[in-house]
């Protein structure tokens, strides 16, 4: 399971391939548009329960990956650059930040990297994500809360 939680948290970053095909990021099917909205995510989690059906419980593997493919939106939300992300489309087609903006945004295909920018991306995103998902992931094994076998419920 969570190798799958872990795919569909980058899927919304397909968008990306628009370009190849004159799709610009300023269109909604551009980067950080529909691919990135709570509805997107909705639809990435039920095609990949459908996918994972018999091998996980619908009602574990469904809310574990919206969760996963909503974080990407809700993080790239955080970053410091970009037009900002379609979080509530179809409601509203408006691109919308977060508040607080603390994460160094990384430059779309790597480009951009070669004026020193690497360092600082890589910082703010250990500061910023990697850091707070580990200490997230220790406190929860410390705590040893019951064991969830996502192929049988609680055990």
């Amino acid at each position: 399971m969570a190798i799958a939680c872990a795919v569909v948290a980058v899927v919304p970053d397909m968008d990306v391939a628009g370009r190849a095909f004159g799709v610009s990021s300023e269109s909604l099917l551009g980067h950080r548009g529909i691919s990135h909205s709570i509805a997107a995510a909705a639809a990435i989690a039920l095609l990949g329960s459908a996918m994972l059906r018999g091998r996980y419980r619908w009602s574990l593997s469904l809310p574990c990956l919206f969760l996963s493919a909503l974080s990407h939106g809700l993080t790239d939300m955080l970053t410091d650059g970009g037009k900002g992300i379609a979080l509530l489309w179809p409601v509203s087609g408006d691109r919308i930040f977060a508040p607080f903006r603390p994460i160094e945004v990384s430059p779309i295909l790597l480009r951009g990297f070669e004026n020193g920018k690497l360092p600082l991306v890589l910082a703010s995103e250990l500061i910023w994500l990697i850091a707070p998902a580990l200490l997230f992931a220790l406190l929860v094994r410390w705590l040893g809360s019951p064991h969830i076998d996502l192929d049988k419920g609680q055990s």
